[in-house]
């Protein structure tokens, strides 16, 4: 799996595996080109076999990173995508002297919970009706250890 910076020839296929989930908050391509513009802005692809198996993008606001999307596509489910795309988010945040990092899940995103609840994060709130004014989502955090800086 493959970890790099993401380029404009992979927003299409980013937006394809947003409009492969229901209900998931797409971006479209218009939304990763914008994110290109934001300083403070980083999306990544993770790469297998020369496809786009998925994406995810986040702010470093000193000394916070706020995870804001991370998807990843149905045939490459269960493959270490996500994964190995929070794994590069943790390196970013140690190298970037953040103590914290923050993201928002629907409520009802058990798979992702789990995933973030086994990589450290911890429900630190919940915002009622955040998600097409029905779901909650989930505030979660991960502080980071000092050994981490």
């Amino acid at each position: 799996m493959l970890i790099r910076r993401a380029r404009k020839e992979d927003y299409p296929a980013f937006a394809a595996i947003e409009a492969g989930q229901p209900g998931y908050p797409a971006w479209g391509v218009k939304g990763f080109e914008a994110e290109e513009r934001n300083r403070n802005s980083v999306t990544l692809a993770a790469e297998l076999d020369g496809q786009a198996a998925g994406f995810m993008n986040f702010w470093v606001l000193r000394p916070q990173v706020q995870l804001n999307t991370l998807a990843v596509g149905r045939a490459f489910l269960r493959r270490g995508a996500a994964a190995a795309l929070l794994g590069k988010l943790f390196e970013y945040a140690a190298k970037s002297a953040c103590r914290e990092i923050d993201l928002e899940v629907n409520e009802h995103n058990a798979p992702a919970i789990a995933l973030y609840a086994s990589r450290g994060f911890e429900v630190v709130g919940k915002r009622p009706k955040f998600y097409n004014n029905t779901d909650a989502a989930l505030l979660m955090r991960k502080a980071l250890p000092s050994k981490d800086l």
